[in-house]
């Protein structure tokens, strides 16, 4: 294998694990909370109503694949996404799946019109 092959099956990789970290509703609720700043976990807490434990699971999912940052403060735990490119991904993701649902939804008003 050449170093670029096997280099490009190390970014495969990596990408799989960011999209299997990703495939969860609350996740990409976190990275869309995240998209323009930082916020304590106090914060995230409240703004995704969720509990606590739950949080915790799915930051150290994020955080194992490097799709957040943390810094401390005192006893306080502050979240950033790691790149703000993570974020265009997910806004790219769902401007297509948006187009899809448009499609779908004109697919099943004509197969339901009334034929002549």
């Amino acid at each position: 294998m050449t170093k670029n092959r096997s280099t490009l099956k190390k970014i495969f990789e990596m990408q799989c694990e960011i999209c299997k970290a990703m495939a969860h509703p609350i996740r990409l609720e976190i990275v869309e909370t995240l998209r323009q700043d930082e916020m304590s976990a106090a914060a995230l807490l409240e703004a995704l109503e969720t509990s606590k434990a739950s949080l915790s699971k799915h930051m150290a999912l994020l955080l194992h694949a490097g799709i957040v940052d943390l810094r401390r403060e005192g006893r306080q735990v502050y979240y950033r996404l790691s790149h703000p490119e993570i974020h265009e991904a997910c806004a790219i993701m769902r401007s297509i799946l948006h187009r899809r649902l448009k499609k779908e939804g004109r697919l099943a008003s004509a197969m339901d019109a009334p034929r002549q």
